[in-house]
C-alpha cells in the first residue's frame, strides 16, 4: 500500500508555527484530513490544523510531550463530526535532519492511536515526527487492525516548487548523473518516485510520455481511448506504419518506455479519462499532464486536479484556419495550475459553449443544417510545432518538480509559432479567480463533492 499525505502551503506555515512555538521544548499539532482510496493506497488531504493550547499538555519537555485526554477528545469529537482522519504530529527539536521516532514515541503511540481507532471510524490514522525546521518528517499509518505502515510521501502541493518531506536516501541512477548536475540528487530522485499522468497520447502527449522517460520518472499512468491511424504517424515518433489501425495509442507509449526503461511502471489505460474506473489511478498521481484534445476532458481534469490537490499542467497547441485555407489564428500555452490557485475556468481556457457542444452526440453534430456541424473537424498539427510546447513544458514542470527553479503561481505562458502578438512570440499572461469560481474554491474537498462533469457525448 502506498499512503500519501498532501497539504497545502497554508497548512504547512500553521503547523510550523505551531510546532516551534514552544522550543526548546517539544510540542505537539493535529491535522485533519480527507481520505481519498487510490488504485494503489490512500491519499490524506488536509483539511486543517489544530493547535494544542499550552495549558493542556500533562508534560512537557524538550524530548517529551503529552497531552491531556480532555485535549485529546476534543480532537476525537471534532474527527468524528467531519468524518476525518487524525493526524497526530509532534517536533524533535534537537534534530537538524533525519528525523526518525524514538522509542517513547512508539510507546506513546500506540496508547493513542488505540484511543482514536476506539473512537473514530476510519481505516487509518497517522503519527508524524518533524525536525526543529519542520521541512523533515517521519510518518506511521497506524491501522484500524492494529498493523503499522510506513507513510511513503508527505508533500506540498501549491508553493512556488514541490515540497517533499520524506526524503528519499538512495542515489540517482548513473545514466542520469549528467541531469542530476543540474536538478540536484535530491531533484533527480524526486523525478524518480514521483508519479505523472498523461492524458491524451496523441501529438503532444505522445512526446510528454517519451520525455518523461528520458528525464528519469519512473511511475506514469496513460490514458487515452484511441487506436492509431495514419494521421498520427507524423507527430507520434515510437509509431509505425505497421500500428496503424493495430495498435492503442497507450501501448505505443507504453511499450517505449518500458523498452528505454526495463525498470519503470505504466499502467496504460484504453479508456476515456471520466470513466469511473480511472478516478483512483488519478488520486494516486502526483501531477497530471493534460494533452486532450477535447474540452470535456480538460473541464474534468480541471476539477480532479483542485479537488484532490494535484499539480495540473495543462498543455494546448492550436491553429484554426479560415475560409481562405489561410491560418487564421495559432496559440501554444504552457499553463501549470497548482490547487486553489486560479484553475482552466478562471483563465478562459474552459469553454462553457464547447462543453455544451460535447455534450451532444456525435451523430447529431454532424447532421446537415446542425449549428455544430464542423466542431469535429480535424485542426491542423505539426511536430515542430507540438515540440516547442512539450519541451517549454517539460522544463517548468520538472522546474516544480525538482526545485530548480521558481514558478509564479499567478501567470502562465503563451507562445506563437508565425508572427508575434503584441509584439513578442512568448508572453506571460496574467491569472485572476473568477468570481464565485466553483472549482477552485473547492480545492482539498476530495470525494466531499461530487464529480459534476461527465463523458463526453459519443
Amino acid at each position: 500500500m502506498n499512503y500519501v499525505l498532501r497539504m497545502r502551503v497554508g497548512h504547512h506555515r500553521r503547523l510550523a508555527a505551531l510546532l516551534r512555538a514552544a522550543m526548546p521544548a517539544e510540542s505537539v499539532a493535529f491535522l485533519l484530513c480527507r481520505r481519498a482510496p487510490s488504485a494503489a493506497g490512500v491519499v490524506f488531504l488536509v483539511d486543517s490544523v489544530i493547535e494544542v493550547e499550552p495549558g493542556t499538555y500533562v508534560t512537557q519537555a524538550h524530548n517529551i510531550a503529552s497531552v491531556a485526554p480532555l485535549a485529546m477528545a476534543r480532537i476525537v469529537q471534532q474527527a468524528r463530526a467531519d468524518d476525518r482522519v487524525i493526524v497526530m504530529a509532534h517536533l524533535h527539536p534537537m534534530t537538524a535532519n533525519g528525523v526518525e521516532f524514538s522509542e517513547a514515541d512508539h510507546l506513546g503511540n500506540r496508547r493513542s492511536f488505540c484511543f482514536f481507532h476506539r473512537r473514530v471510524d476510519q481505516p487509518e490514522h497517522i503519527a508524524l515526527v518533524w525536525n526543529a525546521t519542520v521541512d523533515e518528517c517521519a510518518g506511521l499509518v497506524y491501522l484500524k487492525d492494529g498493523r503499522v505502515e510506513v507513510l511513503n510521501s508527505a508533500v506540498v502541493v501549491d508553493n512556488e516548487h514541490w515540497r517533499e518531506f520524506i526524503p528519499r536516501r538512495q542515489a540517482p541512477k548513473e545514466r542520469f548523473a549528467r541531469q542530476a548536475m543540474l536538478l540536484g540528487a535530491a531533484g533527480q530522485r524526486r523525478v524518480g518516485a514521483a508519479k505523472f499522468a498523461v492524458i491524451g497520447l496523441g501529438g503532444t502527449g505522445s512526446l510528454v510520455s517519451l520525455a518523461l522517460v528520458h528525464h528519469g520518472a519512473r511511475k506514469l499512468v496513460l490514458v487515452d481511448d484511441e487506436v492509431l491511424d495514419e494521421s498520427n504517424l507524423p507527430r507520434i515518433p515510437a509509431s509505425a506504419p505497421n500500428d496503424v489501425k493495430v495498435r492503442r495509442k497507450v501501448d505505443i507509449a507504453r511499450d517505449y518506455a518500458l523498452e528505454h526503461a526495463p525498470d519503470i511502471e505504466v499502467e496504460a489505460l484504453m479508456r476515456h479519462v471520466e470513466h469511473t474506473s480511472v478516478l483512483p489511478f488519478l488520486v494516486g498521481c502526483d501531477v497530471i499532464v493534460v494533452c486532450t484534445d477535447n474540452t470535456t476532458s480538460r473541464a474534468y481534469l480541471n476539477q480532479l486536479s483542485q479537488q484532490y490537490l494535484i499539480p495540473l499542467l495543462d498543455l494546448g497547441v492550436q491553429f484554426s484556419v479560415g475560409d481562405t485555407g489561410v491560418v487564421a489564428n495559432e496559440i501554444g500555452r504552457i499553463n501549470l495550475v497548482r490547487p486553489g490557485t486560479p484553475c482552466l475556468w478562471c483563465t478562459g481556457h474552459i469553454s462553457s459553449e464547447r462543453l455544451a457542444a460535447e455534450s451532444v452526440p456525435k451523430a447529431e453534430r454532424a447532421r446537415e443544417g446542425s449549428y455544430l456541424r464542423g466542431i469535429d473537424d480535424p485542426q491542423p498539427s505539426m511536430l515542430a510545432f507540438n515540440m516547442e510546447v512539450v519541451g517549454r513544458g517539460m522544463q517548468i514542470l520538472l522546474g516544480f518538480v525538482t526545485g530548480l527553479f521558481a514558478q509564479a503561481p499567478d501567470a502562465y505562458e503563451q507562445r506563437s509559432f508565425l508572427r508575434p502578438r503584441a509584439g513578442a512570440m512568448v508572453r506571460q499572461i496574467s491569472k485572476v479567480y473568477r468570481p464565485g469560481c466553483p472549482i477552485c474554491s473547492a480545492a482539498g474537498c476530495g470525494a466531499d463533492r461530487e464529480m459534476t462533469v461527465r463523458r463526453r457525448a459519443a
